[in-house]
């Protein structure tokens, strides 16, 4: 017997939709076992900050503690690795690379979280074998992680699609995650902060504060505010010196060929020398003494490389009252304190 073809037509279109429920369905479960095994906690705090650590203003500034999602897959890792993780688990992926450096928080979480999920991991180091072994890296071999050493030349092409292809083919790997984790799908796990701070904080920040480095939680934190229309700054502080660079990888992960004036409006990174301090990991002595400041007068750490100089960069821009007056801003503290574990001074 044979469906009339107006019945066939219905038939097939709840069929679809079903099949669209059913993925859905699916990718809840996967989300929802991977946040059990992994003992994630969300949604992270917004917690104010105590005034006597930032300069005197009318402005009224927020923590989002992204630090406190996990022990160990601390802060923005987790937004970024978390659509990764779940499409590993959906489509069966066994084994996953990702690049970083001996004391790196993306492959320090990736990592713990591969070990955890029972998914092979190969991280592809920028360093030589001999070398002594950092904290971050004998956890890693804890863990069951091969550990893959690349000289400096060659991780300089970690962003070639040649280079990318061999390396899959040589080491066997299923998917290959770029340095930080920031990738096009990174983005959605990312926007989950701004859904958490709409409940948080019903009125919409006037800013948001972040450190920088491989541009993917601020590109998912920019794409949201875009998407919705949402009258809201983002500020970025380059950790690093990269100038241009940054922007152009945000505006890659976003899709833009180049920054226009209404992106502008949306969104800045800031390269002030007092802010990243002459380069990644490098830190000044402003930047100790306010940390150590930090620490006495909040009650909690921030790490050296990433959070120190987002949270300077912002004392900094508040004494020179650069946000206005009465404004709300919320700073992202990004986690990472594992990385400073015996890091050599600078």
């Amino acid at each position: 017997m044979q469906f009339p073809r107006f019945c066939r037509k219905i038939y097939d279109i709840h069929l679809r939709k079903l099949l669209v429920l059913s993925q859905v369905y699916t990718n809840k479960c996967v989300i929802v076992s991977i946040e059990k095994q992994l003992h994630i906690a969300l949604p992270s705090p917004l917690q104010p900050l105590k005034a006597e650590c930032f300069a005197k203003s009318s402005n009224r500034v927020w923590c989002k503690r992204d630090d406190l999602i996990h022990p160990i897959i601390s802060g923005n890792k987790w937004r970024k690795l978390k659509p990764t993780l779940q499409s590993a688990l959906t489509h069966n992926i066994t084994h996953i690379g990702s690049f970083g450096g001996a004391y790196s928080n993306h492959l320090h979480a990736l990592g713990y979280a591969c070990s955890r999920l029972k998914v092979r991991f190969t991280a592809i180091v920028r360093a030589h074998p001999q070398s002594p072994m950092t904290p971050m890296l004998k956890d890693l071999q804890a863990w069951g992680t091969n550990i893959h050493f690349v000289s400096r030349e060659h991780y300089k092409q970690r962003e070639s699609l040649q280079y990318m292809n061999a390396l899959q083919q040589e080491l066997g790997l299923d998917i290959l995650i770029p340095e930080g984790g920031s990738s096009n799908e990174s983005l959605a796990g990312v926007a989950e902060i701004m859904l958490e701070l709409s409940e948080q904080h019903p009125q919409a920040f006037d800013f948001i504060v972040l450190p920088v480095a491989s541009g993917g939680t601020m590109a998912g934190l920019i794409q949201y505010i875009q998407t919705h229309n949402i009258a809201c700054k983002v500020i970025g502080i380059a950790v690093l010196k990269g100038e241009g660079y940054l922007e152009r990888s945000v505006n890659m992960l976003l899709g833009n060929a180049h920054s226009t004036k209404a992106q502008a409006q949306c969104w800045e990174i800031l390269h002030h020398q007092d802010f990243h301090a002459g380069g990644y990991a490098k830190s000044s002595d402003a930047h100790k003494h306010f940390q150590s400041a930090f620490y006495s007068q909040q009650g909690y750490a921030l790490d050296s490389v990433y959070n120190t100089k987002s949270f300077f960069a912002l004392n900094q821009l508040l004494k020179q009252g650069v946000f206005g007056n009465n404004k709300s801003i919320a700073i992202l503290n990004t986690g990472g304190l594992q990385g400073d574990r015996e890091k050599p001074s600078n």
